[in-house]
């Protein structure tokens, strides 16, 4: 039989990724994004049926266990009366016979029972564990999705931290209770009605005594297990947000230290977590009264089971004595449910109050979209990039108008600089070039198409971007510089890092290419990230250059190294600087000069700039000042 039931497990385990690569295979995400449209809401309740749906083999797999298991654990009490029984017949002759079935037959039987209950416990919870981990994964690959499908807007008002409570954290409570919560909710009411049967059969008077108060028992489980779900809401919220406040924290670490605010730190986040646990004193209290019912619930049920055979067959020892044993074995059955129940309906609660947790991140719908399916594949050379009739303000400062009324053609092998005070909206230029926005009003047109309606892959694999904050991934010094051209071989990065100047460092430390940067690259000096993104961008060799300060981290003899190797990449390609350093752009094709709130007031090349008065000279006086 275990033999049998292993192979199952391995096919269902084979089978399932198949299911996952069929076309015509259930999209559950999809499906449970529907819902979400559909309903406003989302329940837990459509989560589990959502993904049991999609891994169906293995839910009714599942599902049949359960069931068969709970009937093997109702009638393990009626097989142990029936063995009082019939050992009483046959050494006494005071008991019942049953079919003329000798007692060791029965007692050999209860055995059997109980070595099949074993099985069908252990993969029970073997199929539960399997699902449970599967719809956690999905749940969180749903949830990383829309995270990544979302504009940088989103991103404006969250706190890391609370984004991350609800990826990691709230899912994996997701996870944990359906592996109880779909055992629970089909075991307990079925084991509770086999259970009820299988006492009454023993005795119906007695049996029907203790499945009464097991019922009004099980009422008081259920009050108490309410009252902590509308209490669990609150928890949950409470944690995303110290989570959120702690991992901000842990991000600037470098400015607590250098502000010797450490003690300043702790002393604040111990006070944050205060609502956390004042919150919890409620909790701790319907814990304890629930706990202390179920204790009580063991003792007082046997109790009554004895006072009701005691009026029931005083009279009579020997029916006393055979109907007491069986019943209060099953009385333990019986009772059994209201333990799982205990940890059912909080179960449900903490379920509940992380779906909802999830539900704020997986229901908003991004303001644009890359057009990854269904977009027009950009597979030609970068003609010509045209801002045309440009209006744009923030979506989350609709009220502010940063561009208005502007109109410019990039031409291909041209350079062009933005300069301006801050606020003036040159890193914006940058922004829609990248299409991290869309513009209010008009249009970005490469080659006379509309970015908009471009797949945006495909129109980014010709663009190259280097900003003043420099992204390293956790990862190596390859993962970093191959992250976007990951066919890249490591002799062409070393030769992209050679060009950015950053190689001979690379070489001097103990692990080389090979070292892990850390976290955000806390390991690496300014001028050092920023090296790796140009020699990221270096080993792409894209024909659209859009540079955010790009060498604004540098000292100047390794700025006109880096600047150097920048101009030589330039040759060829159209490129767009955003620059503060004035210097960085004197053999730019044109610089357009912005002012907050008027947009480009001054143009032409720098010479010609900067031998006029105007805003562009009063820049590259007061930097030079």
């Amino acid at each position: 039989m275990i033999k049998n039931f292993d192979k199952n497990l391995r096919v269902i385990n084979e089978e399932q990724p198949s299911d996952e690569i069929k076309k015509d295979s259930f999209d559950a995400n999809a499906n449970l994004l529907k819902l979400i449209h559909e309903k406003g809401k989302l329940k837990f309740l459509w989560i589990i049926m959502n993904y049991g749906k999609k891994y169906k083999l293995l839910f009714y797999s599942l599902i049949s266990v359960i069931l068969i298991n709970s009937v093997l654990i109702s009638i393990n009490a009626y097989l142990i009366n029936i063995a009082i029984q019939q050992t009483l017949y046959d050494v006494a002759g005071s008991g019942q016979n049953y079919w003329d079935i000798k007692y060791w037959v029965w007692m050999i039987i209860c055995g059997a029972n109980l070595i099949v209950m074993y099985i069908f416990t252990y993969y029970r919870s073997a199929l539960s564990v399997r699902l449970a981990v599967r719809v956690e994964v999905e749940l969180r690959l749903l949830v990383i999705k829309r995270l990544l499908d979302q504009d940088i807007s989103y991103y404006s008002d969250k706190k890391t931290g609370e984004i991350m409570t609800k990826v990691v954290g709230d899912t994996n409570v997701i996870g944990n209770e359906i592996n109880g919560l779909i055992v629970w909710s089909i075991q307990v009411p079925f084991v509770l009605v086999f259970g009820s049967v299988s006492i009454m059969l023993v005795d119906w008077k007695v049996g029907l005594v203790a499945t009464i108060s097991v019922i009004v028992l099980g009422i008081f489980v259920a009050c108490y297990s309410i009252t902590y779900r509308k209490k669990n809401k609150k928890v949950r919220e409470t944690i995303s947000s110290i989570n959120g406040d702690v991992v901000d924290r842990i991000g600037v670490i470098k400015l607590i230290k250098s502000s010797a605010t450490r003690v300043y730190e702790e002393k604040r986040i111990r006070e944050i977590h205060r609502p956390y646990m004042s919150i919890f004193k409620p909790v701790a209290k319907i814990d304890g009264n629930l706990f202390a019912t179920l204790i009580a619930s063991d003792i007082l049920t046997n109790l009554l089971v004895i006072a009701a055979s005691v009026i029931f067959y005083n009279q009579d020892v020997t029916k006393f004595l055979s109907i007491l044993i069986p019943i209060t074995t099953a009385t333990v059955t019986l009772t059994r449910p209201l333990w799982q129940m205990a940890a059912l309906i909080p179960g449900i609660s903490r379920a509940s109050a992380s779906t909802q947790q999830i539900y704020e991140v997986i229901k908003r719908d991004p303001i644009l979209y890359d057009n990854e399916e269904d977009g027009v594949l950009f597979d030609e050379e970068i003609r010509k990039i045209e801002f045309r009739n440009i209006k744009f303000s923030y979506p989350e400062k609709t009220n502010v108008t940063i561009i208005s009324d502007l109109n410019i053609v990039f031409e291909k092998g041209k350079s062009y600089a933005f300069v301006g005070e801050t606020g003036s909206g040159k890193s914006t230029i940058s922004k829609l070039l990248l299409r991290f926005y869309d513009p209010t009003d008009g249009a970005v047109l490469v080659n006379d198409k509309d970015l908009k309606a471009l797949n945006l892959k495909s129109y980014l694999s010709h663009v190259g971007y280097v900003e003043q904050e420099p992204q390293i991934i956790y990862g190596n010094v390859y993962d970093n510089v191959r992250y976007g051209y990951f066919d890249a071989t490591n002799e062409e990065i070393h030769e992209a890092c050679k060009k950015a100047q950053v190689h001979k460092i690379i070489s001097s430390w103990p692990e080389g290419y090979e070292t892990v940067l850390g976290e955000r690259g806390l390991l690496l000096s300014g001028g050092q990230k920023q090296r790796l993104v140009i020699a990221r961008i270096l080993l792409k060799n894209p024909e659209l250059l859009v540079l955010d300060e790009a060498t604004s981290a540098l000292d100047n003899i390794v700025e006109k190294e880096i600047q150097s190797q920048l101009n030589e990449l330039m040759i060829g390609k159209t490129t767009v600087v955003i620059a503060h350093r004035l210097t960085t752009i004197k053999n730019v094709d044109k610089i357009f000069v912005i002012s907050p709130g008027q947009g480009i007031v001054q143009s032409g090349t720098f010479n010609e700039l900067i031998n006029q008065d105007g805003h562009f000279k009063r820049l590259y006086e007061a930097g030079n000042s």
